[in-house]
C-alpha cells in the first residue's frame, strides 16, 4: 500500500501525530488545518498541507486540492459543540462528502466518538454491534454525522475512539486535587492515542476490514480506583469521589 496518498481532514493532537507516522512508513500524506501554525509545521515534516475549514454556511480553503489524487481520507475534525451546542456537525460533514463523492475515493475514515452510548446507572456495555442510543446534544449529533457518512459513502469505516489519552494528555491533570468526583464505580473507558491510530493504520493497510471499530486499550478500572493510581503516578494529589450516590456509566468494548 507504500505509495498510495492517505489525506487526514483535521491534524490536530491525534491526526498530526498519525500523520507523522504514516509519512515514517513512505506513504504520501496530505493533511489540513485552521492554524497557520500547524500547517507550516505538516510542509516541514514533508506533508502536503492544506487550510481547510468547514464552517456553517460553506466550506472554506482549497477542498479540491486537498482531495484530488487521495486513495484513502481520514475525517478527523472535532465537533465543536462545546463552544457552539447549535452547531449542525452533520450538516458540516454532508457538505464536504458531497465534495469527497466527486472524487474516486478508495475508503473513508470517520473518527467518532464513543458518546454516541448513553450513560446509565446499570452500566451496560456496548460493543460494535450495539446501536447508538445517545440522549443528550453531543451524542445526538455525533449519531446523526456518522449516519450522513454512512449513507453518502459506499465503503466506509466508523471508529469510535473512548476517552484520548497519551504522555501529554491524561484526564488526572483535570482531576487531581478535585472534591466530590462522581461515578466513582463506573468504569473507566480510556485509549491511548497510539492504539487509535494503529487501528487506523490496519484499516488503511486492509488487515481490519469491518465497518465500526471500538477503540479501547486500558483497562476496565473504577473510576476511584484507575484515577488514584493515575494520581501517584503522576505526582498529583488524588481526586475525592463522592460515595454513596448513585453511579452512572458505561463500559465499552471490541469484538476485535
Amino acid at each position: 500500500m507504500q505509495g498510495k496518498t492517505i489525506g487526514i481532514l483535521g491534524c490536530g493532537w491525534l491526526g498530526y501525530d498519525l500523520a507523522l507516522k504514516l509519512k515514517s512508513q513512505k506513504y504520501n500524506v496530505s493533511g489540513t488545518s485552521r492554524n497557520s501554525e500547524k500547517l507550516k509545521k505538516l510542509t516541514e515534516k514533508g506533508i502536503e498541507s492544506f487550510h481547510v475549514d468547514l464552517q456553517e454556511d460553506k466550506i472554506y480553503g482549497d477542498i479540491q486540492g486537498f482531495l484530488e489524487d487521495l486513495d484513502i481520507l481520514v475525517i478527523d475534525i472535532p465537533p465543536g459543540l462545546r463552544k457552539n451546542p447549535e452547531s449542525d456537525f452533520a450538516y458540516r460533514i454532508k457538505m464536504f462528502l458531497r465534495f469527497v463523492q466527486v472524487y474516486e475515493i478508495g475508503k473513508v475514515i470517520f473518527i467518532s466518538s464513543t458518546s454516541v452510548f448513553e450513560d446509565r446507572e446499570n452500566i451496560p456495555t456496548y460493543d460494535e454491534n450495539s446501536l447508538p442510543n445517545a440522549t443528550d446534544n453531543n451524542g445526538i449529533k455525533i449519531t446523526a454525522a456518522e449516519k450522513v457518512v454512512q449513507e453518502m459513502i459506499d465503503k466506509s469505516v466508523i471508529i469510535r475512539p473512548c476517552g484520548l489519552i497519551g504522555e501529554d494528555r491524561h484526564p488526572i491533570k483535570y482531576l487531581a486535587g478535585r472534591k466530590e468526583v462522581k461515578n466513582p464505580e463506573a468504569p473507566v473507558n480510556l485509549v491511548t492515542r497510539d492504539h487509535v491510530n494503529s487501528l487506523i493504520f490496519k484499516v488503511i493497510t486492509g488487515e481490519l476490514n469491518v465497518s465500526v471499530i471500538h477503540a479501547v486499550s486500558e483497562p476496565h478500572e473504577s473510576r476511584e480506583e484507575y484515577y488514584q493510581k493515575a494520581a501517584k503516578g503522576f505526582g498529583l494529589e488524588s481526586p475525592v469521589f463522592e460515595l454513596n450516590s448513585r453511579n452512572l456509566g458505561k463500559k465499552i468494548v471490541s469484538g476485535l
